[in-house]
């Protein structure tokens, strides 16, 4: 619990900060301030939950500085202190719920008591609001939930309504569903999570006068909105834009699709359905964007494609070693994925899987490491994870720079130093690495392999090892659930101190702000 004390004495604020043992009633931080006017400044930064104030200060009294800060923190509990038998301040005190109000000189036994009422009183309230909260969220999350399904499922229509909503969803004409998926694996597909989204988009729902319930639908967020007048195109547009900007503030990754508008609540399962049907076609969309409800037909033929042709292409560029004109086949096959709305997710999945062994079998007959170029093992279940086709464009461009990177390198440098690199890559792991071992690897001494390595790459060899190790770090500081600790660990350095000195050294940042601006 967080209490401020509020006295335009010093040795009155002071006095009561050290007279009473305060953490033994379950009060953690303190803060002071000189007057009801310093008082609102701390509560800026400061959420307290017990206020005791002297009732006269100049500047601002106590009266007029609470009134400001239960507007902001409605469930906190204020004690008056005064010298003065004032009816005036007393009435105001009562109107601000004042748990107490104590006499000057402060009597510390009848200050600690007033202090336990204080605490008593804000857990009560905390209570009795998170009760309501979670009364009107579950009504809201099982009707939003009942109206995915059909509409016999509605029952008579009476009970559709609750008292805990702020409005009735009969008297509004057009609704239509959005959905969201979230490919961020820190955000959690819970109730409370929906509900902290749905209050996150309330200013851009307040704007275009709708309103809302919501739910969930596993994988999906889900939220049916009610407006009294149809949106157009256009709006719908503006619309669907502002939605994903405000997320977008707040998530990594994700799709929004808004379903058909639709004429009462009882449509509303077929307006959730057009909206799922769409959400395939966000797999060719970039992250963080919305897709408005386009109409296909159910009769749809699906594109196949012409495989065999495209394979033997790409295998012949490789083969031939044309970088650049490799490149201009990947991106040519973006753009034709991109702007067609008759593949669906999983074809594209199987090409550019088939195009990955292509590109292994070509690493293999050029004996290339595949972790130079491919890391991993289950490529399988690389691809099934990409959610979107720029994934996956992403993955085989990477693998094939690499790949062609490997290539060059290989006609360039001597066997020695290829066999270091290879070595440094499969024991980057281990604290033991040193330039002695490396050069026990390669039976050479010491001197000729630093001496060597540097003339054929242009950079040291302890300068290469770190570099590597701070590119693997760099890979895996991309993932969240991975603990810098550990990474220090995982990429060769047992002090995780040094790991953030040496990082921050090569990039201008330490682990945790490099990851941050991911």
């Amino acid at each position: 619990m967080n209490l401020l004390i509020v006295d335009d004495e010093r040795l009155t604020r002071e006095g009561l900060r050290d007279s009473i043992d305060f953490k033994s009633l379950g009060i953690d931080n303190i803060e002071t301030a000189e007057d009801g006017q310093a008082g609102l400044k701390v509560c800026e930064t400061f959420e307290p939950d017990i206020v005791l104030t002297d009732v006269r200060m100049p500047k601002m009294d106590g009266i007029r500085m609470m009134q400001g800060v239960q507007e902001r923190y409605p469930d906190s509990a204020v004690i008056f202190m005064s010298g003065f038998s004032d009816k005036e301040y007393l009435k105001a005190a009562i109107r601000l719920r004042a748990v107490s109000y104590v006499e000057k000189p402060i009597d510390t036994d009848e200050l600690t008591e007033a202090i336990r009422d204080a605490l008593s009183q804000v857990r009560q309230r905390r209570n009795a609001r998170q009760n309501m909260t979670a009364t009107r969220r579950s009504s809201d999350f099982s009707l939003a939930y009942r109206l995915i399904k059909a509409p016999d499922n509605y029952g008579t229509g009476d009970d559709i309504t609750d008292d805990s909503f702020d409005f009735d969803i009969k008297d509004y004409n057009n609704c239509f569903s959005v959905i969201l998926q979230c490919y961020d694996p820190v955000v959690p597909l819970t109730e409370e999570e929906a509900e902290r989204l749905s209050l996150l988009l309330d200013p851009v729902i307040a704007q275009y006068k709708l309103k809302r319930i919501y739910t969930i639908n596993n994988p999906l967020f889900v939220f049916h909105f009610f407006s009294q007048r149809e949106l157009s195109q256009l709006n719908s547009s503006h619309l669907g834009q502002a939605l994903a900007e405000r997320l977008g503030e707040e998530l990594k990754s994700f799709h929004l699709v808004i379903g058909r508008q639709v004429k009462g609540y009882r449509e509303l399962s077929h307006s959730y359905n057009t909206a799922v049907i769409n959400l395939q076609q966000c797999f060719f969309m970039p992250d963080n964007n919305c897709l408005l409800y386009r109409h296909i037909s159910g009769k749809t033929e699906f594109k196949s494609l012409n495989s065999s042709d495209r394979f033997s292409a790409f295998k012949k560029l490789l083969a031939d070693h044309k970088r650049s004109e490799a490149k201009a086949f990947l991106e040519d096959l973006l753009e034709e994925f991109t702007g067609n709305d008759y593949i669906l997710p999983n074809q594209a999945r199987e090409f550019y899987y088939r195009l990955l062994n292509i590109l292994i079998e070509a690493g293999t007959e050029k004996k290339l490491p595949r972790d130079n170029y491919l890391p991993g093992s289950d490529l399988w279940e690389r691809v099934s994870a990409c959610h979107c086709v720029f994934e996956l464009h992403d993955m085989i461009t990477n693998g094939t720079e690499a790949f062609f990177t490997g290539l060059d390198m290989s006609r360039t440098e001597s066997a020695v130093v290829y066999s270091i690199k290879t070595y440094i890559s499969e024991n980057y792991k281990s604290m033991d690495l040193s330039i002695m071992a490396i050069s026990d690897h390669v039976n050479l001494s010491s001197s000729y392999v630093c001496t060597l390595f540097k003339s054929e790459t242009g950079i040291t060899l302890n300068q290469y090892i770190t570099e590597y190790r701070l590119g693997r770090a760099k890979e895996l500081l991309s993932d969240p659930r991975n603990r810098i600790a550990d990474i220090a660990g995982e990429v060769g350095y047992s002090d995780s101190n040094y790991f953030s000195k040496i990082f921050r050294k090569s990039f201008g940042l330490s682990p945790s702000e490099f990851r941050e601006s991911l």
